[in-house]
Parts: C-alpha cells; structure tokens; sequence
C-alpha cells in the first residue's frame, strides 16, 4: 500500500461508503423479521448485530483482500490455533482490566446484586455471542483497514488517535453518555488501539473488547449506557456517580479511567514482548506479524515483498 498524497483519504472513503452501502438494507431486512418481544433489548439484538458484522466482514475484505491483494493476516487475523490463542488471550486481558473496577465497587459496597427471574442458560450463550459480534463489529470497523491505512500514511500514534476519536464519536448517542463517559469511551479506544499496535493481532484486540464488554454484562451492569443482561444478575451501583458511572455503568465513572489508563500501560508492556504466547512477535512500528517496512516505511507483508 502506498498511500501518497490523499489517496489515503480516498480509502477511508471507500471503506465507509462501502460498509454503510451493505449495513442498510441488511438492517432494514433485518428490522423485518424482528418480533415486538424482542424490542426491549433491540440493542444488542440479531437484527442489529449480524448487519454490521456482515457489512465490517465484506468492507474489510473487498479493499484489504480484493482490491489491495492483502491477505487477512496483514490485519493481523492469521487462521489457525495461532489465532484462537490470541482470540482468548485477549478476551482474559479485558475481563482482568474491566474486573478490578467492578471488584473495588463491590468492596466499597457501591454495587450490590440481585438475580433475575429471566435468566436462562440459552439466553446467556445468545448474548454472549451477540457481545462478541458486536466487539468484533467494532474492531473491524476501527482497528482493522482504516487503523492500517492512517498507520501506513501518518504512523501509528496517528492511527491510534483518529479511530480512538472515532470510536468516541460513535457511541455519542448511547443512553446517559456525559462529558466523564464520553472521555472514558475515547481513553477505551486508545486502550485498543494501542493493543493493536503493538500485538498487530485483531484477534487479541477483538477479544479483549468482547471480553470486557462480556464481564460488565455478566455482572449486570450497563455496558456502555445499554442494559444488557447475560448472567441473569441485576446490578444496582449506590455510590457517587463520579465514581460508579451512575445510570451509564462504571465505564462513567473515575475508577475505570483509572483502569484504563493503567490497563493501556499494561498493554503496551506485554505488547511488545516477543513471547510464545500466542501474541505476534513485532517490533511496535511493524504492524501485524506477516509484516515488515521496507526502506520507504511502507508496511508490506511477505507475499509483496517477495513479489
């Protein structure tokens, strides 16, 4: 990819139009088939969820794979047990960073809990699947071609600033979003971001997303301001707002900027190791693990520059 000039933007562009072109009338049809019963959870439901992934899956691979002729490992999705070991790799980094906060409210007594007469085994397996195609949605979206096109034309602090930006501006619209929540939105981006960076793996990004996202909804708690409900536990926060996020859920309040500041450290540390643990061993610069720059500072993968 050389992306010289606005070329870049160019991309972008096509990535949007092209994903916005697919999701709408896979939503509208989708909206077609949803049953009145299912409203009350229309936020995290088949007919929203699977629209986007469809349309991230067929954006990402029509310019990253068709067009560009990359394969999908330059995006850091290698197939594989390589790739499920990232996948879960991931997911146990975000239910550890997302865990502390929900633990040191417990231990202030700020959250206390109550089962639902609506939980169920099935509908527990169902929204966890949903939680993680939206996660994967979102990090395909943000973190995979269009963080790869800004990386290869502005480098990666650029790139991981626009889609934090981005994937801030996003979530604008979910219910009780404020100054605070929006800020902390925006640092969950650049927690990502950074996680991508420095692994080059959209698997372990991917789960690291689904698993912090899956441990606010088993534990009851608003994920992002929408309630969703995996566990069958019904969470009620009773301290200061400032703290706890209020009516948004903990990521509102301070103590998962906290977190996520110090999880974003965290990341950029055992990003960079060179391990066998499943992560891509990459220096911070080179991308996804195939990959490497040659003299210009264009990022190619192996099959260009043996080409």
């Amino acid at each position: 990819m050389s992306d010289t000039g606005w070329a870049w933007a160019g991309r972008l562009a096509g990535f949007v139009g092209l994903f916005v072109a697919c999701a709408l009338p896979l939503a509208l049809l989708g909206q077609l088939f949803a049953s009145a019963a299912e409203t009350a959870s229309a936020a995290l439901a088949w007919w929203t969820v699977v629209p986007l992934l469809i349309a991230a899956l067929f954006a990402t691979w029509l310019l990253a794979v068709l067009i560009d002729g990359r394969r999908l490992s330059w995006l850091g999705l290698r197939g594989g047990i390589g790739g499920v070991t990232e996948l879960v790799l991931g997911s146990l980094a975000g239910v550890a960073i997302v865990g502390v906060p929900i633990l040191v409210l417990a231990a202030l007594g700020w959250v206390s809990w109550t089962a639902s007469a609506e939980s169920s085994l099935w509908r527990g397996v169902e929204v966890s699947a949903l939680v993680f195609g939206a996660a994967f949605s979102e990090e395909l979206l943000f973190r995979g071609y269009p963080f790869r096109v800004v990386q290869a034309r502005f480098g990666p602090v650029a790139a991981v600033v626009a889609t934090s930006v981005a994937f801030g501006l996003a979530h604008g619209a979910n219910p009780g979003i404020g100054p605070l929540p929006f800020l902390n939105i925006g640092l969950a981006g650049v927690l990502l971001g950074v996680a991508y960076w420095r692994t080059g793996s959209l698997w372990f990004v991917g789960g690291v997303h689904f698993g912090w996202n899956w441990l606010m909804a088993a534990s009851g708690l608003s994920v992002s301001g929408l309630d969703v409900s995996i566990s069958g536990l019904d969470a009620a926060l009773s301290g200061p707002p400032l703290w706890t996020g209020g009516a948004f859920g903990p990521e509102g309040g301070l103590l998962v900027t906290i977190l996520t500041a110090i999880g974003t450290v965290w990341l950029w540390r055992i990003g960079g190791s060179t391990g066998d643990g499943g992560r891509s061993s990459v220096s911070p610069d080179a991308g996804p693990q195939d990959g490497h720059q040659d003299e210009e500072g264009e990022i190619r993968s192996e099959d260009d520059s043996s080409s």
